[in-house]
């Protein structure tokens, strides 16, 4: 059998792979959802039907963001995801070959990193650095593949049992200018547009959790000239259709 087949089997069965993976997410999902959160999405209509597209989002709770999400969105997306507050080998491998074949960006926050206190070290500097770009790449290229990325730029949720610096349910933290990069580099190779779509989320708890999750009209890095004050207003736009 000629290489060329090999490949192109290889290729269909890794396809075939991430779907079914994708499906058992969204399984997984409504069951951990079920009796425990139910989902209010408005402005679905501006993420595009195909396509890529860069959702910007707040960061509120560790597990419910991603079930409501799920439950919103009919079309697959890939999360960019933190796991430097795995403890040990065991749930790192674990966590990294999901979200690899899932191909959810994974990175390490530097001061979560700086933070550990665990007694097996599992993470560097280096590997903060390393992490960092290879997420970044590969959120770039799922952009350009005419992907869905989803990324929460404050870095942090309101609520994780692990730790988070916010310290109250309110608190929005500084966007960092990762989901910037991932767009330049993206709409470089690409040589086109790619959207923005601010995301706003806030919950109403009770026996079951009531997730508000909100779309914003799409926004163009052409909004504003200058990166930092393009950085604010998306950041702005976040806060504000997260108001209840």
């Amino acid at each position: 059998m000629s290489r060329s087949v090999n490949r192109m089997l290889s290729a269909g069965m890794e396809a075939t792979c991430r779907g079914v993976v994708n499906l058992a997410m969204r399984a997984i999902a409504a069951i951990l959802a079920s009796g425990r959160l139910q989902t209010r999405v408005t402005g679905v209509e501006n993420v595009p039907a195909q396509g890529p597209a860069l959702i910007v989002a707040r960061h509120y709770h560790h597990l419910y963001d991603g079930l409501a999400l799920f439950a919103a969105m009919p079309r697959q997306f890939h999360i960019v995801v933190a796991i430097d507050w795995v403890k040990n080998r065991r749930v790192q491998w674990f966590m990294q070959t999901v979200n690899r074949i899932a191909r959810w960006p994974t990175l390490l926050r530097a001061d979560a990193v700086a933070r550990c206190n665990y007694s097996t070290r599992l993470f560097s500097p280096a590997d903060v650095a390393r992490y960092r770009r290879s997420a970044l790449g590969d959120a770039a290229e799922l952009l350009v593949q005419n992907k869905v990325v989803v990324i929460f730029p404050e870095g942090y949720p309101n609520i994780d049992p692990n730790y988070t610096p916010k310290k109250n349910f309110d608190e929005f933290l500084p966007f960092k200018p990762g989901f910037l990069q991932i767009l330049r580099a993206a709409e470089k190779k690409t040589n086109r547009a790619i959207p923005i779509i601010p995301a706003g989320l806030c919950y109403r708890a009770g026996a079951c959790w009531e997730a508000f999750l909100k779309f914003g009209e799409p926004i163009g890095r052409d909004h504003c000239s200058d990166p930092v004050q393009l950085l604010r207003f998306v950041e702005e736009r976040v806060r504000e259709l997260s108001a209840e």
